[in-house]
């Protein structure tokens, strides 16, 4: 079988100081714009390629001992965390822990310095471990609001007619996200929750209510 070729092109490169054993990316100056957005604390998908173990042989390998150790029975390279592959791509769950201009500092980790990174992505909880709740499908991500850290994303509220023999504490009827985390509030635990609200809004100083004006709901 045939197989078109693709282009992939870095967008930065690892490097690792063994020294000070500190990682970081250094993201190449065309694609610094795309770093806006990202910050310190933030858990991120790093795409990498090995191209030390890139080449005709290397990808043609298809089945291996897992992490080398003749001891362990051969499988295929697609269950396991190889770096031979028919693409030699390594994905890594890292932390940033500090960004300074187009360097992006992260957990330590064990690919080589000069590695080339393919892409970034943010660690979404909700995206990455899925769980069996609300489908994203159903999400109404159009009218997602942030309040402060917080990213709260309401359930579509189309077919809701369909859902009559669902009781309040089956229906899930929002996310709430905070960073890569994510929790799933059923309709009796957002009028719980509004409940609590209204009751720490009420008890709020006079002045300062008098400043914010009532609730609009």
């Amino acid at each position: 079988m045939d197989f078109e070729p693709f282009k992939i092109v870095p967008v930065g490169y690892l490097r690792n100081d063994e020294r000070l054993h500190e990682t970081s990316i250094e993201v190449l100056p065309e694609f610094t714009e795309a770093i806006e957005g990202l910050r310190e604390g933030d858990w991120i998908k790093l795409l990498l390629w090995f191209h030390e173990s890139d080449g005709p042989e290397k990808r043609r390998i298809l089945k291996v001992h897992p992490r080398g150790n003749p001891r362990n029975p051969v499988r295929g390279v697609f269950a396991t965390r190889s770096p031979y592959r028919p693409n030699p791509v390594a994905l890594y769950t890292v932390q940033i822990h500090r960004i300074e201009g187009n360097m992006l500092y992260i957990d330590w980790i064990d690919a080589r310095d000069g590695t080339p990174v393919v892409d970034i992505k943010p660690f979404v909880e909700r995206l990455d471990c899925p769980f069996d709740e609300i489908e994203e499908r159903e999400l109404d991500l159009d009218k997602a609001f942030w309040i402060g850290k917080l990213r709260i994303i309401p359930r579509k509220s189309e077919h809701l007619d369909e859902l009559e023999e669902v009781s309040p504490e089956e229906y899930d009827s929002l996310i709430i996200e905070i960073g890569p985390k994510a929790t799933t509030l059923s309709a009796r635990e957002l009028k719980d929750l509004i409940n609590f609200l209204k009751e720490v809004y009420d008890n709020l100083p006079v002045e300062i209510k008098d400043r914010l004006g009532e609730p609009e709901c």
